[in-house]
């Protein structure tokens, strides 16, 4: 009994000396690099299990942009987004927001909920886009209707020196031909408008543009999106087009590999 009173009072006593210095062990490393996504329920992780697997998550994760201990990380992107919610509310938010290090590389995934949900507009969406892009990289120099602080009514700043990678969207392999057809017009469609309106953005020294071409490569793959497993496909207009886990690495690698391009 002696014993257990002593040993339940090491225990205390190491709980009490101890917590306070694995608190204080963290360390506040200075920061170089500030990540940040936009966009739809991709970029958010729907579809991975958990979330924080999506594809944006694991970029940060795997220090792409660089190290996890440099590295600022803030993920704006929501679920069922669309192109003008990017536009007209994330980047905005972006732009307005004055921390001390602004975003220095910028992923964006939209579109596809447009389309999806009835717009046949594609270059259109691509536009919206194409709009967002121009905010964020000329906002108080050249954009006709800018970005205004809530409070000042100024004009935000634009960001300086940031890449921006812009996505377009994966094949999704539906069963029924037809349909397959109409989704392969859409994405073709879009990967190409979305590659023309962003050719037309002025792009400051110091900064870039680049497209990330996921709908090419993921032509003969499989596997990659929930569409394909149990519960995925529930009818011709009732299925899931979310990456799954293996998908969110996948999309990730085409990021990582147009960055690492650009270097």
């Amino acid at each position: 009994m002696r014993r257990a009173v002593m040993v339940a009072v090491s225990v205390a006593v190491a709980l009490v000396l101890g917590g306070p210095a694995l608190v204080l062990g963290q360390i506040s490393f200075p920061k170089g690099v500030y990540y940040a996504a936009l966009g739809d329920s991709v970029a958010a992780g729907e579809g991975a299990l958990p979330v924080t697997n999506g594809y944006t998550y694991q970029l940060y994760e795997r220090g792409v942009f660089g190290q996890k201990t440099s590295t600022h990380f803030n993920n704006a992107a929501v679920r069922g987004t669309r192109s003008w919610d990017v536009r007209d509310h994330q980047v905005p938010q972006l732009l307005c927001a004055e921390p001390a290090l602004r975003p220095t590389v910028v992923t964006i995934t939209t579109g596809a909920g447009d389309f999806l949900r009835g717009d046949p507009n594609i270059p259109g969406i691509a536009g919206r886009i194409a709009d967002a892009v121009h905010r964020l990289l000329n906002n108080d120099t050249l954009v006709a209707s800018p970005v205004l602080d809530p409070v000042t009514s100024v004009p935000c700043r634009r960001l300086s020196n940031v890449t921006i990678l812009v996505s377009n969207y994966y094949r999704i392999p539906h069963p029924e031909p037809v349909i397959q057809a109409q989704l392969d017009a859409a994405l073709a469609g879009f990967d190409q408008a979305l590659r023309f309106a962003l050719q037309l953005v002025p792009v400051p020294p110091g900064s870039r543009v680049a497209v990330v071409d996921l709908y090419t490569p993921s032509i003969d793959q499989r596997g990659l999106l929930l569409i394909e497993r149990r519960l995925g496909f529930s009818g011709p207009f009732d299925f899931d087009i979310h990456p799954t886990n293996r998908g969110h690495s996948w999309i990730a690698q085409q990021f990582e590999a147009v960055w690492k391009g650009l270097q």
